[in-house]
């Protein structure tokens, strides 16, 4: 199977996840929607899958499975439990994910879930109650003036010639304002250069919210790495926060924004080439921000919400004094959702932070703090308690550690009472 056809069965489960049509998916996709059915029935199944074709070996023996293939289930497990993997989430250390494990081992009898999950009961290996839950109380940002939180993110679409191109999206949380801007790559430099035109255009943030995705998290490889991303964030006087692992509902109002992008945009044009694409864009922008009302408006337009607002700006002064290269680390907060798994662990920046076993499930906070080298992890259990503080460890680097340099000092106090420090 080839990756494009890969990538498409993925794009086409964010796109419905994101709030896209199935009829619209497939019109744009090229595909039936039998075979979108398929998919969109397999995700549903198993949230943890590649998306590959499915293995044609038996999903159940005719009988007991076998003393080997027994020891295989636990020590599967345990690999599993060990490794916390960093890229996906606690959920995918159940039996879903030791089937696959056999089917990649190629071994040659694939018990059923229901004896895969008998097989690590009789063991002691079950989850928790309550590390799948999905009803955990989360603690949304709250926005109360103009640029206090950006959520940017970004979509892949596919050129009338198949090559693929990568599009940016942000808004500010409070006036729906945006910015868009595309490119046929995602690197970490692209991706400083996209925020630096965004900011050009919106004005600095006191927040600046991010999924996982490589390119703006730095990668996931290396402990404690602190991504190019990151560092421009820091340099400026913004704060970036990253969303949990695999949970696109906490950036839902990007998500929104990419769908009415499909509707209104994409979905109407057959883009020959990128400059097709970025000649058009300005157009849509401008619709956007001076024609659309979004719902939770009232009736008004993002440029009449932002019209008479003070934004602390970032011109070409301010892009000057920006280090060309890598960039050092600044003095600030990086803040993390992470949902605790079922070892009471999160992994933040690459690494694994144990947290406490009764919060198994339970979303926290941990906030980095550059300047105290320390991540401290707090808990939010209702609207209406105030942030625990749960533990604070030491997060020491080995690079300098840089003051803010006094023009991207910020004049107003963000929103310190989702993000306590």
């Amino acid at each position: 199977m080839s990756n494009s056809e890969q990538t498409l069965r993925q794009e086409a489960i964010r796109r419905r996840l994101a709030g896209e049509s199935r009829k619209v998916i497939c019109a744009t996709l090229n595909r039936a929607t039998s075979w979108f059915d398929k998919w969109w029935s397999e995700y549903q199944h198993n949230p943890g899958t590649d998306f590959s074709n499915r293995s044609r070996a038996p999903h159940t023996s005719p009988q007991r499975v076998s003393e080997e293939t027994q020891r295989l289930i636990v020590s599967v497990r345990q690999q599993l439990s060990l490794a916390h993997n960093r890229d996906t989430p606690y959920e995918l250390i159940g039996n879903r994910a030791i089937i696959r494990n056999l089917r990649r081992l190629k071994h040659n009898e694939i018990p059923s879930g229901s004896t895969v999950q008998r097989v690590l009961a009789r063991e002691g290996l079950t989850q928790p109650t309550g590390a799948g839950a999905v009803s955990a109380y989360y603690p949304w940002l709250n926005a109360t003036a103009v640029n206090d939180v950006f959520a940017t993110d970004l979509i892949t679409r596919y050129l009338r010639s198949k090559e693929q191109v990568v599009h940016f999206h942000t808004i500010d949380h409070f006036s729906h304002a945006a910015f868009i801007w595309s490119s046929l790559n995602k690197t970490a430099q692209t991706v400083c250069d996209y925020v630096r035109k965004t900011w050009a255009f919106l004005g600095l943030p006191l927040l600046h919210q991010f999924d996982n995705e490589s390119a703006f998290c730095g990668g996931h490889t290396h402990p404690r790495v602190i991504g190019q991303l990151v560092r421009l964030c820091l340099f400026c006087g913004i704060e970036p926060i990253f969303t949990p692992f695999y949970d696109p509902k906490r950036n839902y109002q990007i998500e929104t924004f990419h769908s009415l992008w499909v509707k209104a945009f994409w979905s109407r044009h057959q883009f020959a080439n990128l400059a097709e694409v970025k000649t058009e864009q300005p157009k849509f922008l401008r619709w956007y921000l001076h024609c659309y009302d979004p719902p939770a408006l009232n009736g008004l337009t993002p440029a009449q919400v932002r019209r008479g607002v003070l934004l602390q700006p970032f011109e070409k002064v301010h892009q000057s004094l920006i280090p060309s290269g890598r960039l050092p680390i600044t003095q600030g907060f990086v803040h993390f959702m992470r949902k605790v798994d079922a070892s009471a662990s999160i992994d933040v920046l690459n690494q694994s932070w144990l947290v406490h076993k009764r919060l198994i499930g339970c979303y926290v906070r941990a906030t980095v703090d550059l300047y105290d080298q320390n991540l401290s992890i707090w808990h939010k259990s209702k609207p209406d308690q105030d942030w625990q503080l749960i533990k604070t460890r030491l997060f020491h680097l080995k690079e300098p550690i840089y003051d803010l340099l006094p023009i991207f000092a910020h004049n107003r106090t963000r929103c310190r009472d989702y993000l306590p420090v």
